[in-house]
């Protein structure tokens, strides 16, 4: 229990140093905008509660979606392995493209802005934890 409060404390304190130096250096926090996210991979968790800044509660959530990227609490990726779902059905226009005889140049243009690029965005963040089951 004291490992956990003493945890507890340096966290608070460094969103307080981080509050304080926002103000110092004439930085406004949008706190409506602001979300907190406590990554923990222990079995059992302590309830968290919202960290008070500028006098106002910042909402605690479980996950959060940042640039297109999903972030959990335990960073499973698994809602992000999505993108491989969507990259497949756009291989089907692929195909479809390619059954018209499109000239190979166009079929690489449409498979670097329309395949690709869903495909490896963010994978650098995701891609080393995928699961079998994400995979396959």
């Amino acid at each position: 229990m004291f490992k956990v409060m003493r945890w507890e404390r340096e966290y608070r304190s460094l969103v307080e140093d981080f509050v304080e130096w926002c103000n110092t250096d004439h930085l406004k926090l949008n706190i409506t905008k602001t979300k907190e996210m406590c990554i923990d991979f222990r079995m059992s968790r302590p309830s968290q509660q919202p960290s008070p800044s500028v006098g106002v509660d910042v909402e605690v959530v479980r996950s959060y979606k940042y640039l297109g990227v999903h972030l959990d609490e335990r960073l499973d990726w698994s809602v992000n392995t999505d993108s491989y779902k969507k990259a497949q059905s756009r291989l089907n226009f692929l195909r479809r493209l390619r059954s018209f005889s499109i000239c190979p140049e166009l079929l690489l243009m449409f498979y670097q802005s329309v395949v690709a690029s869903v495909l490896f965005y963010a994978v650098v963040c995701w891609g080393g934890s995928i699961s079998k089951r994400d995979a396959g």
